[in-house]
């Protein structure tokens, strides 16, 4: 009786451990043009920059950013998306063009691409990691803890 509960244990091990190991190693998907509109428009993202300082973006229907971080305090700005790239920018400090990646349902990395729109359409840049983000109102699914 004790062998055949160790031997359905380890056959639910062996069934189970692909699929963990499956959502674990899945590579992040970069998101095209529509993708980032359709997961960004509307929506307030928390995240962390990767130097540790936390932010926290607006994107509002229509082009518009709100924008807050402990450095620069409250912003405001446009979003855009160029080439397949997520481009933000702010009044009173820089910004730029991003490719971003979806690393789960809810978990975002930007990678810096272009410092323009201009630019964004025929991008040169090695894309550059800069942030990782949630989007607000729904758990984070990020492997490290992302708040702000």
């Amino acid at each position: 009786m004790a062998y055949r509960r160790r031997l359905t244990l380890l056959a639910a091990l062996v069934l189970c451990a692909p699929a963990a190991l499956a959502t674990q190693t899945k590579p992040p998907v970069a998101l095209t043009g529509p993708e980032i509109i359709a997961a960004f428009e509307g929506k307030t993202v928390s995240g962390v920059y990767a130097d540790g300082m936390a932010v926290r973006e607006s994107y509002l229907v229509g082009g518009g950013i709100t924008y807050w971080d402990p450095y620069y305090g409250s912003r405001t700005g446009q979003w855009s998306v160029v080439n397949n790239l997520f481009c933000t920018f702010y009044d009173g400090m820089t910004g730029g063009c991003f490719r971003v990646e979806r690393l789960s349902e809810n978990c975002f990395d930007y990678l810096a691409q272009a410092s323009s729109e201009q630019e964004a359409l025929t991008p040169t840049d090695k894309p550059r990691y800069t942030a990782r983000a949630f989007i607000e109102g729904k758990p984070s699914t990020c492997p490290d803890e992302v708040s702000v």
